[in-house]
């Protein structure tokens, strides 16, 4: 194997969770720029979740071909990695999906991407590797303001966490939370680990709050940033929350840009955050945009008023000073989030600036981003909620 910058005339390449708001804005920018693209998705069968990647090759002037793949089984990579000299690995059990537990995130995170590396092996044609980890890998407990960098791991201060949220195996099995990092975390390091063994380079990138224009109706999912951007539209107040905002065309375009590079090498991290201070912001803020760019809109706020805690801070480094990436900015990713989930028709606005539902103010609006109880939830704890009537 090689560790050399690829091109789009070196082969084709893989992309995993193609279907996916992230993985699906990686095979545009990939088309975009002359890539023959694999993608991976679970069905390749379904058109509502992957139509839009083969309506790619109508932009060009690159190609996408889907193939069905599921994470979980062994090989299932085998053939669409042969040949392949860049892997692109985005898919992840975020813990949304119906049945799914904390335990299941986390095996979801390392032990797909064990089989991930296994088929990059067996294809002994790829040179560069770009793994889409989380923020939720960097950030770790810390004083309010604490500035993290791609040197932070999500593993420091384990002294600091509170209970039930310890750094192990028996709160894995309980806390989604700690099963999200530790999964990112140690997948992380396997990957870098296994690529130096193994003659390749492989690359991490720790996106935060990802926002940006949706590329199909499927995007819309619980959970998801985008999705919260679209409860605000609607008029459903969230409790507090301080946003680091990373557009997700910037989260594709990095990754491109670090496969090509020739001044990387393997194990280096890059974290997708805010560009600067102002793309760091309380939710406030966001509802005062979303109220510029729709006046007479009830955009929601925050559902009951107090102070916001400032974390996670973090701007953007590696991806301007080593790629050169020309970020967007917050307004274009929020607005460009807003408007694409308008198009989209998946939003019904309220007239009325001050039409939104929080406390003392129940408009009977039912969220999208959290319609239900969260499925990867502790086991004993969802039994009690639902004997209790309360899921």
């Amino acid at each position: 194997m090689s560790n050399a910058p690829i091109g789009p005339g070196d082969g084709p390449v893989g992309v995993t969770g193609s279907a996916g708001y992230i993985g699906s804005h990686i095979v545009l920018n990939l088309v975009k720029h002359g890539y023959t693209v694999r993608a991976c998705v679970r069905d390749a069968g379904n058109l509502y979740n992957t139509a839009h990647l083969t309506a790619m090759n109508h932009i060009g002037p690159g190609s996408v071909t889907l193939h069905t793949c599921d994470m979980t089984v062994r090989g299932a990579y085998d053939e669409a990695f042969s040949g392949c000299v860049g892997i692109f690995h985005a898919a992840a059990e975020m813990g949304n999906l119906e049945g799914s537990t904390p335990m299941k995130v986390y095996e979801g995170g390392l032990d797909a991407t064990r089989l991930v590396m296994d088929s990059i092996k067996a294809a002994g044609s790829v040179q560069r590797l770009v793994y889409t980890s989380s923020m939720a890998a960097v950030g770790h407990p810390s004083d309010e303001g604490h500035r993290f960098t791609e040197d932070s791991w999500a593993d420091m201060n384990k002294d600091w966490r509170r209970e039930g949220a310890t750094w192990d195996m028996e709160t894995v099995a309980r806390n989604r939370e700690v099963a999200y990092s530790m999964t990112k975390v140690e997948s992380e390091r396997y990957v870098y680990a296994e690529a130096e063994a193994a003659g390749f380079a492989a690359f991490g990138v720790c996106p935060c709050h990802v926002i940006g224009p949706i590329l199909a109706a499927s995007h819309q999912r619980p959970w998801a940033w985008q999705t919260r951007i679209g409860d605000m539209l609607e008029g459903y107040g969230h409790p507090r929350m301080f946003w680091n905002i990373v557009d997700v065309r910037d989260v594709a375009e990095t990754q491109r840009l670090i496969a090509e590079s020739p001044d990387n090498e393997n194990g280096q991290r890059y974290n997708l955050v805010a560009t600067d201070d102002g793309g760091m912001m309380p939710q406030e803020d966001v509802q005062a945009i979303l109220q510029d760019l729709y006046p007479g809109v009830g955009i929601a706020g925050n559902f009951r008023e107090g102070t916001t805690f400032r974390s996670p801070v973090c701007t953007l480094e590696k991806p301007l000073t080593q790629l050169g990436l020309e970020p967007h900015t917050p307004l274009e990713a929020i607005r460009d989030n807003a408007d694409s989930l308008l198009m989209w028709g998946l939003v019904e606005t309220r007239e009325g600036r001050d039409n939104w539902q929080r406390d003392g103010n129940d408009l009977g609006i039912v969220s999208k981003w959290s319609p239900h109880l969260y499925p990867a939830i502790d086991p004993e704890l969802r039994a009690r909620l639902v004997a209790e009537g309360r899921a």
